[in-house]
């Protein structure tokens, strides 16, 4: 194997063995195949191969690239966003009091469960307070909520539907729960995949749980590039900061363990 056998695909986004990676050259052939090449370390490729043909050249190059720790999947590819409530009205209303979830993060009144829910007074007053906050996604939510409690899944639909306009995370995962089982919209598995992972993003609990669960099961296989496990890591990370239930903590860690054994190579990585 010679240096100038080594062969370069310039990615803007790329997945190589199960890891994704930004604005980097991929190594197609040699002793490198697959690692990840900066800018900097690009460089560097291009002067040892100015360097001649000879063995011990190549035997320089491989230990010192390997040193540099090309492309460390300890740097995560997921970027967390912290999504911005602010941006709405967060006074309380009756349809919060109504008709608010305790698991949505952008919830500000008390937990209204279904059971206990007065669902046409909920309704009600979210139509109220939707008809003066028609952007507040917040509203709009509580408002599909109540009528999906209801047993009106399609009227829910639409203003479950608004709130997804504003990547509401609580309304990004409801709607891909909805795309997974086929409830009052045609089921699509690779809707909840893009849905998830936005909703992952802004670290909604469930789905941070969820997107990995469903991939090691094999669900999204029709849906495009594999999540590479050192962002399944990542995403069951948050979640185990974020919950401090027992049996969250129990799945999350089986969960862990699930990609550690289907991607042990990876595990030499952290």
């Amino acid at each position: 194997m010679t240096l100038t056998s080594f062969s370069l695909a310039c990615v803007n986004t790329a997945s190589v063995r199960g890891k994704c990676y930004k604005n980097c050259y991929v190594m197609k052939s040699g002793p490198l195949l697959g690692h990840c090449i900066d800018a900097t370390r690009l460089t560097l490729l291009k002067a040892y191969r100015l360097a001649g043909e000879r063995r011990s050249v190549l035997h320089r190059f491989t230990s010192l690239m390997a040193s540099l720790l090309l492309c460390s999947a300890s740097a995560s590819a997921v970027e967390f966003a912290d999504y911005d409530y602010d941006q709405f009205s967060q006074a309380v209303t009756l349809c919060d009091r109504l008709a608010a979830h305790g698991r949505d993060p952008g919830h500000v009144a008390a937990a209204v469960g279904s059971a206990t829910m007065d669902k046409p007074a909920a309704i009600e007053a979210c139509h109220d307070a939707v008809s003066q906050d028609p952007d507040n996604p917040r509203l709009n939510y509580q408002l599909g909520r109540a009528y999906g409690y209801s047993g009106q899944g399609e009227r829910a639909m639409p203003y479950r539907l608004k709130a997804l306009e504003a990547d509401y995370p609580q309304s990004l995962f409801v709607i891909g729960y909805l795309y997974a089982v086929g409830r009052t919209i045609e089921p699509d598995i690779c809707q909840t995949y893009a849905l998830w992972q936005r909703a992952a993003r802004y670290r909604r609990l469930a789905a941070l749980v969820a997107l990995p669960r469903h991939s090691l099961r094999g669900d999204f296989e029709s849906c495009g590039p594999a999540i590479p496990p050192s962002d399944l890591r990542a995403y069951l990370q948050e979640a185990k900061r974020q919950s401090s239930d027992y049996y969250v903590g129990m799945l999350v860690d089986d969960l862990l363990l699930q990609v550690d054994a289907r991607y042990p190579a990876s595990r030499a990585d952290l």
